[in-house]
């Protein structure tokens, strides 16, 4: 009887167990992606909406679609107010980047959720042909997890800010003596009286929901870039690794060694490519608003410090600042592990080699000096992008203050 009851509950939990087979091989690896798709309404194991909670989806994505009618009304309103045109374009674009990464995980969802399969795929097949790939599996799932940890804490972190705000002024308020203005978390602009309390409660819950959804989203389809750019560097250093120990047995037995990881880099470079190719909108989008929220963002922090609201506008720009980095060293990482491959050709027995296999690593060199990158259509995501944009943005605040003074 025991054992029928838990073969039915195995059947009831194909993807439970799919999950813990997974986790056998590579730990950790997965285990904040999974939980804040799952917050989110979203089975990440699951290529179709079948395990899905929809009505979840709806209740987290719905305020914020609502909720760009009052931003852009704002942003219309205040055009000639620098200060508050400001405030309201860094939220106005934040959102906007969300929306667009739920599309973007939306229509390439299947091939995402293909990608996580084969790349874990693959990695177990190393790891049980070659036991030293488990370490380096281990690493670079470990680096992953603790990259989107404080990831998820620092934007959770300028979400509780954002929440805050209001109350924050409210205090001030009493404090100065002055009249009590109720405020919400973003401008926007309601056809009623956010003075009245009636009204204000649920436009600022509204103002919350929104910033979760944000904030949560975001983190979904940035920390899913976290484990593909881990993991594929991963499979980048075992073929490095395994190329370095490659032994000289001589003839044929010698080549198919060499072919088999050449193979393995092969399919490092393809995966690194399908998913350059993916987030390559998103990249764009990422630095192109990121950089006009750091420069709308950065002049409020100057506008208003050493005022306590600044703190908000504080947290705000460090998550964005956060986010271009991690980008930027997402790309940095594939771009280093694709071009160290070349340097375990050279590390490599090479000397000991058979002619063919020799003639065989002349083309695998050649190859190895064109690294991967992650582009954004006409810019690399790279430390040297990352650079140029925070020195542009602080010369853009600057600018804006001269408007403003």
């Amino acid at each position: 009887m025991s054992n029928h009851v838990q073969g039915r509950n195995r059947d009831r939990n194909p993807n439970k167990d799919r999950e813990d087979q997974k986790d056998q091989g590579q730990g950790q690896s997965l285990r904040v992606q999974i939980l804040v798709y799952r917050c989110m309404g979203i089975d990440l194991w699951s290529p179709t909406r079948a395990n899905d909670r929809p009505l979840l989806t709806f209740v987290t994505m719905g305020p914020l679609f609502m909720f760009m009618v009052p931003m852009l009304l704002a942003a219309h309103e205040y055009i000639t107010q620098v200060s508050l045109l400001s405030d309201t374009l860094g939220s106005t674009f934040a959102s906007l980047l969300t929306l667009v990464k739920f599309l973007l995980f939306c229509y390439h969802r299947k091939e995402f959720v293909g990608l996580i399969h084969r790349i874990r795929g693959i990695l177990d097949k190393e790891i049980s042909v070659w036991p030293d790939a488990r370490q380096i599996v281990e690493a670079e799932n470990q680096s992953d997890q603790m990259l989107s940890l404080t990831y998820t804490r620092c934007f959770g972190l300028a979400g509780i800010f954002a929440a805050m705000k209001p109350f924050v002024g409210i205090v001030l308020s009493l404090i100065r003596g002055d009249d009590i203005h109720l405020e919400l978390p973003h401008n926007g602009v309601y056809p009623y009286d956010l003075q009245v309390v009636v009204w204000y409660v649920p436009t600022y819950l509204w103002n919350v929901m929104a910033s979760y959804s944000a904030v949560t989203m975001a983190l979904c389809v940035d920390t899913l870039l976290f484990f593909f750019t881990y993991n594929v560097c991963a499979i980048f250093k075992i073929a490095k690794h395994r190329m370095i120990h490659l032994p000289a047995l001589g003839g044929k037995e010698e080549l198919e060694g060499l072919i088999q990881v050449l193979v393995l880099h092969q399919t490092g470079l393809q995966i690194a490519d399908n998913i350059a190719d993916k987030y390559r909108p998103l990249i764009f989008l990422q630095f192109f608003l990121s950089a006009l929220q750091i420069c709308f963002i950065g002049f409020q922090v100057a506008d208003l410090f050493p005022n306590p609201q600044s703190l908000y506008f504080i947290a705000f720009v460090g998550s964005l600042l956060i986010a271009l980095f991690i980008y930027s060293k997402c790309g940095e990482n594939i771009n280093s592990a694709s071009l160290d491959f070349g340097m375990g050709l050279y590390e490599s027995n090479w000397t000991a080699f058979a002619p063919p296999t020799k003639r065989a690593l002349l083309i695998a060199a050649m190859r190895a000096q064109r690294p991967c990158q992650m582009k954004g259509y006409f810019f690399e995501a790279s430390m040297a992008t990352f650079s140029a944009i925070v020195r542009s943005a602080v010369s853009y605040i600057m600018m804006l203050r001269s408007f403003n003074a």
